[in-house]
């Protein structure tokens, strides 16, 4: 089965982060939205996965690479595919390009299916999805890191309720809520003066309605690394890699 999905978009303002340019929050929504069309159009989203296997499909990880972040008002293209089947997880890939199809940014995704009773992994023959599907890659370079540093309450930047809004239709803590919790953990000032070329973000556990999240960050050069904990649990560990920009290329 060949399958590949595709979709236009244009940069809005609401896109945008504080230099014009396509925000980390809405890259990465714009990946997990092409990722859902695409299994939507293979006949293997969550509506379908629920109705038919009572099952519900949960990222586990995300690692995106940015070449360049287009801006306000520029047209990009997307393209979505499978890039490996194993026993309990997909892999998908997507990549951006602009008008000329220079890639701006792509990304790879890790997807477990879960019980949704149980909320243990299912195996991916148990669940709609073409195991047929032809699969392809676009990058060899987007390999996933162990993010095994340890933290201290020396790292805290502040604790965050987990609200009625935040929750998505699997239940949980939607997952583009925690890029926002971590990008707050940053300075404007920080914000401003570097421009992120790689971010990696590991899904742990699961958070809900009410539950108290605590949000740790280390900067270091070119680096700064993040957990999100719940009580005693690890819930998000993240990864986000940035270069300084030169004074005389800012806008």
């Amino acid at each position: 089965m060949n399958s590949e999905y595709k979709k236009d978009f244009s940069i809005s303002y609401t896109d945008s982060d504080r230099k014009i340019q396509l925000s980390l929050v809405n890259a990465i929504s714009l990946v997990q939205n092409m990722v859902t069309e695409y299994f939507e159009m293979i006949g293997s989203d969550n509506i379908v996965l629920k109705r038919e296997n009572n099952a519900l499909w949960v990222l586990a990880k995300t690692k995106v690479h940015f070449n360049r972040h287009p801006e306000w008002k520029e047209k990009i293209k997307g393209s979505t595919f499978t890039s490996k089947i194993s026993p309990i997880r997909v892999e998908t890939e997507t990549e951006f390009t602009d008008e000329y199809n220079n890639i701006l940014f792509y990304a790879k995704q890790e997807t477990c299916a879960i019980d949704i009773d149980t909320r243990k992994i299912r195996k991916i023959n148990t669940v709609n999805y073409p195991l047929d599907i032809e699969t392809k890659s676009i990058s060899d370079d987007l390999t996933y890191s162990k993010l095994n540093d340890e933290f201290t309450e020396k790292d805290k930047t502040y604790e965050q309720i987990v609200y009625s809004t935040d929750i998505d239709y699997s239940g949980h803590t939607n997952n583009v809520i925690y890029v926002r919790h971590i990008l707050n953990s940053l300075s404007c000032e920080f914000l401003d003066n570097c421009e992120i070329t790689d971010f990696e973000i590991h899904y742990i556990n699961e958070t809900r309605e009410g539950q108290n999240i605590k949000i740790y960050r280390k900067i270091k050069e070119n680096e700064v690394l993040f957990l999100i904990k719940e009580g005693e649990r690890d819930i998000i560990k993240a990864k986000l890699n940035y270069i300084k920009l030169d004074k005389k290329q800012e806008k």
